[in-house]
Parts: C-alpha cells; sequence; structure tokens
C-alpha cells in the first residue's frame, strides 16, 4: 500500500519512466506474494483482505495522479474510484453484519485469531478489469516520453475496455449481492 502514495507523488513530479518502473516493480511483487502464498498453502483471512485493498490503493493513488497530469480521462478515474470505494465498503459492511455488528477489537474484525473466518474473493471479471486498469495506467504513463499520436489511439481504446470491464464488475458484484439475498429469504447478509 505504500507504493501507491509514492507513485502518484513520482507521477506529480512528472517522472513518468521512473513512475512505470516502480509500477512493474510493484505489479511483479504483488504477483510473487500471491504465488509463493499459493505454492506454501498460506490463505488467510487478512490477507484476502489487505490484497485486494493494496491494489485499490495503488490504482487509485497512481489515477489519480494520472489525472491531474491529464495523463488519463477523469470521468473514468472517477468510475474506478467510486467503483472500488463501494465494494471496500461493501466488504467492511457483510463483514460487520457477518459478526452480527459486536467484535471487541481490530483483530476480531479482520480475524487475526482464525476464529470467524471468512475470505473475500473476488469474481474473475474484477480480475480481468484489475489487469486492464494496470495494462492502462502502465501505457499512459509512457505515452509522455515514448508515445506517438497512434498510441495516443490505444489509450482511448484501452480507456473504453477500462470502463467496460468496471461497469461489468459492478453488476456482476451487485447481482451476486442480489442472489445472496433473495437466496437467504431476504435477510441481509
Amino acid at each position: 500500500m505504500v507504493s501507491g502514495p509514492f507513485l502518484g507523488w513520482v507521477i506529480v513530479n512528472e517522472w513518468y519512466l521512473s513512475a512505470f518502473v516502480g509500477l512493474a516493480i510493484s505489479g511483479a511483487t504483488d504477483w510473487l506474494d500471491g504465488f509463493v502464498a499459493r505454492r506454501m498453502g498460506i490463505n488467510s483471512v487478512i490477507g484476502s483482505y489487505l490484497d485486494p485493498l493494496a491494489d485499490k490503493v495503488l490504482i487509485a493513488c497512481v489515477a489519480l495522479a494520472m489525472v491531474e497530469r491529464d495523463l488519463l480521462h477523469p470521468g473514468l478515474v472517477g468510475l474506478v474510484v467510486l467503483r472500488d470505494a463501494v465494494l471496500v465498503s461493501g466488504a467492511i459492511y457483510k463483514r460487520a453484519s457477518n459478526l452480527g455488528w459486536e467484535w471487541k477489537s481490530w483483530s476480531d474484525f479482520v480475524n487475526l485469531d482464525g476464529s470467524h473466518s471468512e475470505k473475500v474473493e473476488p469474481l474473475l471479471i474484477s480480475k480481468i478489469n484489475t489487469v486492464f486498469q494496470l495494462v492502462l495506467v502502465a501505457t499512459a504513463l509512457l505515452q509522455p516520453e515514448l508515445g506517438t499520436p497512434e498510441s495516443q489511439q490505444y489509450i482511448t481504446y484501452l480507456s473504453w475496455l477500462v470502463a467496460s470491464t468496471t461497469v461489468a464488475s459492478s453488476v456482476a458484484y451487485g447481482a451476486q449481492y442480489m442472489r445472496k439475498i433473495s437466496y437467504r429469504g431476504g435477510k441481509i447478509v
């Protein structure tokens, strides 16, 4: 989560190639962390919350800085950030309601002792959306230094693709939530 604000600062200072390298390193270490955790059978509840949260903080910080430098459209970034804020709020709400709105400490809420395990499982469309977001951000970071008018068209296409997968992911999570409500007889879970 630390790399997001730092990379945002790098972008605002117009060090785009450095930001691109930092983004690549962040992505590689995130992938490596997940790979090692899967290989070692480490699958914690807190990790299931923190990993997607870290991805959302990284994307939000980088994308907002890129709006500041006119590298991404503010409407697209607003859509992405709004969706992520709703997802994070929904995960917190779901966890709190599953605990009956009663917990003694933050460690109880995030389940550090493993007594109330309930992991966050992202949908496939959400994972695809995150990949497209990273590709868009990386491509747009290269545009000021290495881009051409033709490559700007690819950024426009990628922006529409990210907007589409962001909306599709939002609809999919909404449908999943509605199915769970109707499955449980109207009881909010």
